[in-house]
């Protein structure tokens, strides 16, 4: 019984350190707005580099330690733009962070970016959706 126990708290502290996943907003409504926010905007799938907004994403280290990017489905589903829910899963083109979970409308994902670089990314469920993170120092 212990083991499953065991696996379980691993992965829990796996996937802390690469990102994280909230399914929706406080009381079933988006999430409030955060300055580094990337909206997947409504009919994503259809789009390239517009599909992110914005797109690219400049952020700057400063004297911090890491800077967060909060990517947030704003596609489809009740209260998020309306229409047919479409998930998307947020990719890292090199493997430079690790994936979402296949977001539901108003599930958000945030990453973590302790160096300066360019971060390409996509989503794997539609991978004609791209999108850059740039980090400066």
């Amino acid at each position: 019984m212990r083991r499953p126990r065991l696996s379980f708290i691993v992965l829990a502290v796996v996937s802390a350190a690469c990102g994280s996943y909230s399914p929706t907003g406080p009381g079933g409504s988006p999430p409030d707005p955060l300055p580094n926010d990337v909206t997947i905007v409504r009919g994503a799938s259809t789009l390239t580099t517009t599909a992110f907004d914005p797109n690219p994403r400049s952020l700057d280290l400063g004297a911090g330690a890491e800077v967060s990017v909060r990517w947030v489905n704003a596609d489809g589903g009740q209260g998020y733009g309306g229409g047919t829910a479409v998930p998307h899963q947020i990719t890292s083109d090199d493997g430079a962070f690790a994936a979402s979970a296949p977001l539901a409308s108003g599930a958000t994902y945030t990453v973590a970016f302790d160096k300066p670089g360019t971060y390409r990314y996509h989503c794997a469920i539609h991978p004609s959706m791209v999108g850059t993170i740039t980090v400066t120092p």
